[in-house]
């Protein structure tokens, strides 16, 4: 099937099924891309979260150059911390730097969602 019938089949299609059958499409479109550039990182489904993880963890490479940057650790230290190949954290360090937007973006989100649900997220002083 040509992609232009494709798309004619796929306006036919009620909004709902068109808008999974757009998702369907985007996610293993980003599954080639992550695929073929990264080795050490993986995409989940996720309603609104797009950043990447180590393969093999429920770990997202953000998180490991967040605690890299907080503790002031090198490659090889977090490598350590988190038992992980140096090359893995090397990965992550760059995508992470590559897409320092979406992860800002993403932090904000879920800043939104837990200010949204109630929760507290401000420190609390103890004097």
């Amino acid at each position: 099937m040509s992609f232009h019938n494709l798309k004619v089949q796929a306006l036919k299609l009620p909004n709902q099924e068109r808008q999974a059958l757009c998702n369907a499409l985007t996610q293993s479109l980003q599954d080639i891309d992550s695929g073929e550039r990264w080795q050490f990182l993986v995409s989940r489904p996720h309603a609104w979260r797009r950043q990447l993880y180590i393969k093999g963890r429920k770990l997202r490479a953000a998180t490991v150059w967040q605690d890299m940057l907080t503790n002031q650790m090198t490659v090889e230290e977090a490598a350590e911390n988190w038992g992980l190949p140096v090359a893995a954290i090397e990965e992550a360090v760059q995508y992470c730097e590559m897409n320092q937007a979406l992860l800002q973006l993403e932090a904000a989100e879920e800043l939104l969602s837990l200010r949204s649900a109630g929760v507290g997220i401000e420190p609390v002083s103890t004097h």
